[in-house]
């Protein structure tokens, strides 16, 4: 907690008394690896997951932001036990969720509300569901 002083004269004394401050050496932590979060999700998580990622990377306008998508999506396919195939109708509901046109009292494009009007779909639901079930 910091101390607010009022009085620019005082605060500068109490600077040059003090001396020069110096940021106290930050703690380096891991950061957990992306496979173990992975890997305990049911295959329809991972495909629900995979869709998300995709219309995440379909609405992303930057490339940093459409390449971490796009890693993200392939990390939950690399941990599915689902065909690479299942992936085509699952891209295709999700482009379908890219390409909405929406409106609302502000002007804006709402992708990112698109994205989470996929996962929350009952098609995606259902779709998943089918493919998790033809395994």
């Amino acid at each position: 907690m910091g101390i607010a002083l009022k009085d620019p004269l005082l605060a500068l004394a109490m600077a040059l008394a003090i001396g020069p401050v110096t940021a106290a050496p930050q703690a380096t932590v891991a950061a957990p690896d992306a496979r173990h979060a992975v890997e305990r999700h049911s295959q329809k998580t991972l495909l629900k997951n995979w869709a998300l990622s995709v219309c995440l990377a379909g609405i992303a306008h930057d490339t940093r932001d459409r390449d971490d998508a796009n890693a993200t999506a392939s990390a939950y396919l690399e941990s599915g036990d689902q065909p690479i195939e299942a992936c085509d109708a699952l891209r295709t509901l999700t482009q379908r969720y890219v390409e909405r046109q929406y409106s609302g009292s502000i002007p804006a494009s709402f992708n990112t509300m698109k994205c989470i009007d996929l996962f929350h779909s009952r098609e995606l639901d259902a779709l998943s569901d089918r493919l998790t079930k033809a395994r």
